[in-house]
């Protein structure tokens, strides 16, 4: 028994030592390509360098060395050094640039950052010279690697890099060091660093970032909007509610903030303001339906209001105002289906409300009573009549939507027309299973 734990110590001992040598040789051979790399300009002997750098950083032996990792930190600023020149070159398809290594400025930064925390002092002088000399020269990089990846859409590698550009400068002047960063550009580093944050939904990576530029008076409106999302996630809708407000009055023009407005406002139920919001943002973009579509649906349900609160008036208002915003943005696109989708379902559902009472009237068996329940039938079948080839028209424009689909279902076994209502059934279901429609009913009907 002594002599096999005798056996595994001497073994565990190798396996260490072994470990320790691939750190030591790792880096012997990183620095022997990265010297051929420096004088041949040979990217394969750049790549290999990179190879052995990872190699180098696995061992935390040397991964803690401050020789090498400002050796590290060089290999890595090559790198993306090197990427930065192709892909300024590359005016066909800069995204298409291959990257040696992925996060390469990051990389060097945090190398050298850790070498000169790990340096001895005394003893470790030039490494810190060195380490801060690459520091400095590898800033600029650091920000075109968030840049491009801003450009690629990859919001992970932009916050990474943006993150780095400011915890860069912050270290460069804690350690009494100049930074490439003046004050106007840390700024911009921060904002997109919180913007790529902020897309990702990264709350607690923007919130220090943004409110550091709020209180800078940085000037951007996309600062308030990104402000708004982080404390509306937050549950804070009074804070959200307060940047949403103070940007939308240093910036009474940008529409980005006026939509966001208009959410804030939808979400709170504040429908007699939500009007004038809209009406707003359709004068800034009177072609974008989706505005019309809103707007109408905010007028329907004001009408709603009215309605259930019986005041006839402004419930004929509302539905008139409603009907005139759908019909309004049709003339911008007489092939948006939200809209005719949503005209359908407006005269519909106050023909469903009418029917309400007529089941009341119906139980009336009086010869006035019944004279009053055949002229609100009439008026029922008259608006369920109207509202059909709104549906008819949605279904064709779109027959894949599942309320429309729904809606003509109904409204066909309504009229009895239980082989149409089935024809729908089967097509709501498959959509329900995850399959697409092909062709429109109507269409195919030569409607």
């Amino acid at each position: 028994m002594r002599k096999l734990l005798l056996s595994m110590l001497v073994l565990l001992l190798s396996v260490t030592a072994v470990m320790a040598q691939s750190g030591e040789q790792a880096l012997k051979d990183a620095k022997k390509a990265f010297d051929n790399y420096s004088l041949t300009n040979d990217a394969t002997k750049l790549t290999e360098a990179i190879d052995m750098a990872a190699k180098v950083m696995a061992d935390p032996a040397t991964k803690a060395d401050a020789e090498a990792l400002v050796e590290v930190g060089d290999i890595y600023a090559a790198a993306v050094n090197s990427y930065v020149i192709a892909r300024s070159t590359n005016l066909t398809d800069p995204a298409s640039t291959e990257k040696l290594v992925e996060g390469a400025a990051v990389k060097s930064a945090e190398a050298y950052m850790a070498a000169i925390n790990n340096a001895d002092p005394k003893k470790g002088k030039k490494y810190i010279k060195a380490a801060i000399k690459g520091l400095t020269a590898v800033q600029g990089n650091i920000s075109n690697e968030g840049i491009y990846a801003i450009q690629d859409k990859n919001f992970e590698e932009s916050m990474a890099a943006f993150k780095t550009s400011v915890a860069t400068h912050e270290f460069l002047t804690s350690k009494g060091e100049e930074s490439a960063l003046d004050a106007e550009k840390l700024n911009d580093e921060k904002y997109y660093a919180g913007l790529s944050a902020i897309l990702l939904k990264n709350f607690e990576v923007a919130e220090p970032m943004f409110l550091d530029l709020y209180k800078n008076n940085y000037s951007d409106a996309s600062l308030y909007d990104g402000l708004y999302k982080i404390y509306e996630a937050k549950g804070d809708m009074e804070a959200a509610g307060k940047y949403l407000s103070e940007g939308r009055a240093a910036f009474p023009e940008e529409t980005q903030l006026l939509f966001t407005e208009i959410n804030f406002y939808l979400a709170q139920g504040r429908l007699s303001e939500l009007t004038e919001k809209l009406s707003e943002a359709i004068a800034k973009e009177p072609e974008n339906t989706s505005l019309y579509a809103t707007l109408g649906q905010v007028y329907e349900q004001l009408y709603n209001q009215a309605n259930e609160a019986g005041n006839e008036a402004d419930a004929t208002k509302y539905f008139d105002l409603a009907k005139a915003k759908y019909e309004e943005g049709l003339t911008k696109d007489a092939e948006a289906s939200r809209l005719i989708y949503s005209l359908g379902a407006m005269i519909y559902n106050r023909g469903a409300a009418m029917s309400q009472e007529l089941v009341e009237l119906g139980n009336d068996f009086s010869k006035e009573g019944q004279k009053k329940y055949e002229a609100l039938k009439a008026t029922v079948d008259a608006e369920f009549d109207k509202a059909l080839p709104y549906f008819q028209k949605a279904e064709m424009t779109d027959p894949n939507d599942l309320n429309t689909l729904i809606a003509l279902k109904e409204m066909a076994a309504r009229n009895d027309e239980y082989e149409v209502s089935n024809e729908f059934k089967a097509r709501i279901e498959k959509i329900q299973a995850g399959e697409t429609i092909e062709k429109s009913y109507y269409k195919e009907k030569g409607m």
